[in-house]
């Protein structure tokens, strides 16, 4: 389960009103939703594709690699501050 729906569900809970939470929810995802189109479609006005996918691949690997690391830290160690 993702932390926007921990999150979600505890905003529901605590306010004790799940359809206004769920409705602004629902509207806080279109609006980051509509922004990230928005922001995508000026990127590519100014930068070739090639490079955004190229950008997109390194950052992704230097995610996966941190994932990675931080797991096999955890696995010898217990936890990730060791």
């Amino acid at each position: 389960m993702a932390a926007t729906q921990v999150l979600t569900a505890n905003l529901a809970a605590r306010f004790h009103s799940p359809l206004s939470v769920g409705v602004g929810s629902i509207l806080a995802l279109w609006t980051v939703a509509g922004v990230a189109v928005a922001s995508g479609q000026t990127l590519l006005r100014f930068v070739d594709i090639a490079t955004i996918r190229k950008v997109t691949a390194v950052v992704l690997l230097a995610l996966a690699s941190y994932a990675d690391y931080v797991g096999v830290i955890t696995r010898t160690c217990g936890s990730a501050t060791c």
